[in-house]
C-alpha cells in the first residue's frame, strides 16, 4: 500500500469569548494549524495528515472543542508519497 499526503483547509467559526481556548485546543491536535481570523473568531486552519480516516477524525476532534460553532472543510488535497529506494 503506498503512502499519501493529504492537505487540508478550514474555516472554523469560534464564539468570541472562546478564540484562544480554540486557538489552543486547535494547536494541540496533530498536523493541525491556525493561520490566522482570530481577530473575527473565524479561524483559518490546515491539516496535514497521512489518511483520510485522519482528515475526519480531526475535524471532527476541531468540531467538539469547547466554543467551536461549525468548522467547514474548504479543501482537501492529496497525492501519493513517493517511496525512496
Amino acid at each position: 500500500m503506498s503512502r499519501e499526503c493529504h492537505i487540508s483547509s478550514l474555516v472554523v467559526h469560534s464564539r468570541p469569548d472562546r478564540v484562544a481556548s480554540v486557538v489552543d485546543g486547535i494547536g494541540a491536535i496533530e498536523g493541525a494549524e491556525v493561520h490566522g481570523g482570530e481577530e473575527a473568531g473565524k479561524l483559518i486552519v490546515t491539516l496535514e495528515t497521512e489518511t483520510e480516516n485522519q482528515v475526519v477524525e480531526r475535524v471532527n476532534a476541531i468540531q467538539l472543542l469547547d466554543g467551536v460553532l461549525a468548522a467547514t472543510l474548504v479543501f482537501h488535497h492529496f497525492e501519493p508519497v513517493p517511496e525512496l529506494e
